[in-house]
């Protein structure tokens, strides 16, 4: 039977959303975690004794580093039909199952942790990780999964994705292609393209000319046929009810 999200969560997975990016590096993908009904984001600093003899006994530490890791226990879900696993929620089982017989720097991926409403309210963060543990619920009924994503290197501090609902191409594959347009799938990928599942795009434009037909796949990926153009390099620029995408080296398309 088909499962879906259940509604009971915790006050930080009402708040708080976390993306998860299952594109191959160098492009990026940032995809929303479903399901989620506990998560939290957990700091800690890593520390040696440093207890000197003026300290009389008293204990004394000096932080040498820290860690941070995301827990949470997400619904299992499926689509309505049942056939199919969520694809960000199989990308994370993938991604578990690959550290069987390859390394951890094999098997790790970006994610994103920020406040739903659009605040910067300190706690918008991006890293990258790996999936430490994945314990599925036993019994009957309803499956859920305890995950812990264990922290690769620096968490750094980012501006919140969901302050500013203007969209953003942040990669773009591939990134060259014929004058005679409409030889290929070019994939964009951003975000804000469907911000809160609401279609939003009203146009995809390469250069002047808008793209020959364009389909939104989520809110951080569009696939488009590029239309006919002229030898050069041009922007690949998206428009939605917000705004359009500002031109940056990452969204050129170049004709040849």
């Amino acid at each position: 039977m088909a499962t879906t999200p259940t509604t009971r969560v915790t006050e930080l997975a009402r708040t708080h959303r976390l993306d998860i990016d299952t594109a191959t590096y160098p492009a990026i993908n940032y995809q929303q975690l479903m399901g989620v009904e506990e998560v939290k984001l957990l700091e800690e600093l890593r520390t040696e004794d440093d207890e000197v003899y003026d300290d009389t006994g008293a204990m004394r530490e000096e932080v040498t580093g820290y860690n941070w890791r995301v827990e949470a226990k997400i619904a299992w879900s499926t689509n309505l039909a049942g056939t199919a696993i969520d694809a960000v929620q199989a990308f994370l089982r993938t991604q578990f199952k690959a550290l069987r017989t390859s390394s951890a720097g094999n098997a790790e991926f970006g994610i994103r942790w920020y406040s739903r409403m659009g605040l910067d309210d300190g706690e918008s963060h991006e890293g990258r990780c790996y999936v430490k543990s994945w314990s599925p619920s036993g019994g009957k009924g309803r499956k859920t999964i305890d995950i812990v994503l264990q922290g690769q290197g620096q968490i750094t501090d980012i501006t919140n994705p969901a302050g500013s609902l203007i969209p953003t191409v942040t990669s773009i594959a591939p990134t060259t292609g014929s004058t005679a347009g409409d030889d290929q799938v070019v994939n964009i990928y951003g975000q804000h393209f469907k911000p809160n599942g609401t279609a939003s795009v009203t146009a995809v434009g390469f250069g002047a000319n808008p793209a020959t037909d364009y389909t939104v796949v989520s809110d951080s990926h569009i696939v488009a046929i590029p239309p006919a153009g002229l030898a050069g390099t041009v922007q690949v620029q998206v428009t939605t009810t917000a705004g359009a995408s500002t031109d940056t080296a990452a969204d050129d398309y170049t004709y040849a």
